[in-house]
């Protein structure tokens, strides 16, 4: 079996039509080709790194992809968001998974990189903590509020607590990442007021607010998605879903819980 990684996007583009067919083996649906190429060609802040391993053809793949986070002084970190991690279902006895992670990082530490991130699922995050060591945090929510909620949401002391602590932030507030961001094949995104959101059958999901305030600027909705902290809604008929966020420092050491984490982060593919 052969293993390499990829760090060119001029490279990775000749192995994605193998890379888009285990996709679909795996998962059992197209990735669409657009979607791909916005994620890891087309996107503005450098290069993917891609960990693939053959056996008479494409049977595992690890990936993550530029997605710079900024502190509140302005400065963008080296930080790199993992993507879609697929092995063929003869294959999956191997250990492929933590190779070709444990492949990217090496690479990602030797070049200069501060940290990788990203939202294992409940299936793989035990792998992530144990295998890579990554530091998961407990499941953080998507809830569904109207008007009224969002606006006691805003004022919420734990939610303005967590807000007041953060440290790092995908700052849709630079345009660089903004047009970037907001350019994914087959969405529709506004940007309003400080705040990213798509309206999708009456109801509004936030993908990005800069501050708790901006939120009163969004439109009129039937329903407010947005993601939020673990423990900050007590209210277990407003959640809709989980997310679990984590992450592995490379050159800098990273404490996931500083990162506040929004729906432009996790909502890539």
């Amino acid at each position: 079996m052969k293993t390499i990684v990829i760090k060119d996007k001029s490279e990775l583009i000749g192995y994605k039509k193998d890379i888009l067919d285990l996709f679909f083996e795996v998962y059992g649906q197209e990735l669409p080709g657009a979607l791909w190429d916005w994620a890891y060609i087309n996107n503005p802040f450098g290069n993917p790194y891609a960990a693939l391993a053959f056996d008479n053809g494409l049977v595992a793949h690890y990936a993550v992809t530029p997605y710079p986070l900024m502190n509140k002084f302005g400065a963008k970190q080296k930080s790199f968001l993992s993507m879609t991690t697929m092995v063929a279902q003869n294959y999956r006895k191997y250990g492929l998974f933590t190779k070709l992670a444990s492949l990217a990082y090496d690479e990602l530490k030797e070049d200069g990189a501060d940290f990788v991130m990203g939202f294992p699922n409940q299936m793989s995050a035990p792998g992530f903590r144990k295998r890579l060591g990554w530091t998961v945090l407990e499941p953080d929510v998507v809830v569904s509020v109207n008007r009224s909620e969002l606006e006691l949401l805003i004022n919420l002391d734990d939610l303005v607590a967590v807000e007041e602590s953060t440290q790092l932030v995908a700052s849709l507030t630079d345009s660089k990442l903004r047009d970037w961001r907001l350019s994914k094949p087959g969405v529709h995104y506004s940007w309003r007021d400080g705040t990213a959101y798509k309206e999708y059958k009456g109801e509004v999901d936030v993908m990005y607010y800069e501050s708790l305030d901006a939120l009163k600027n969004l439109p009129v909705a039937s329903a407010y998605n947005l993601l939020l902290p673990a423990g900050v809604v007590s209210d277990t008929n407003l959640v809709s879903f989980e997310y679990m966020f984590g992450g592995l420092g490379l050159n800098k050491e990273f404490d996931p819980n500083i990162v506040r984490r929004q729906m432009c982060l996790s909502d890539v593919f």
